[in-house]
């Protein structure tokens, strides 16, 4: 039977080596989304607002 000693070092590894998986998986998701897509509004991070084409007079779009 292991000790709790390397119970707990087999334990560090694992979460090592998840913590290395979640980076690099996450790295590879945003250099494949890291671009803007055709047609997407750009969204203003500081404002958090967007600019659309101007809304046709009567249609409520106050965006």
């Amino acid at each position: 039977m292991e000790g709790p000693g390397l119970e707990e070092d087999a334990l560090l590894q694992k979460l090592r080596n998840s913590r290395r998986r979640f980076q690099r998986r996450m790295q590879q998701l945003i250099e494949k989304y890291n671009h803007p897509f055709e047609d997407d509004p750009l969204v203003d991070l500081a404002t958090l607002t967007y600019q659309t084409p101007q809304a046709a007079p009567g249609t409520g779009d106050t965006h």
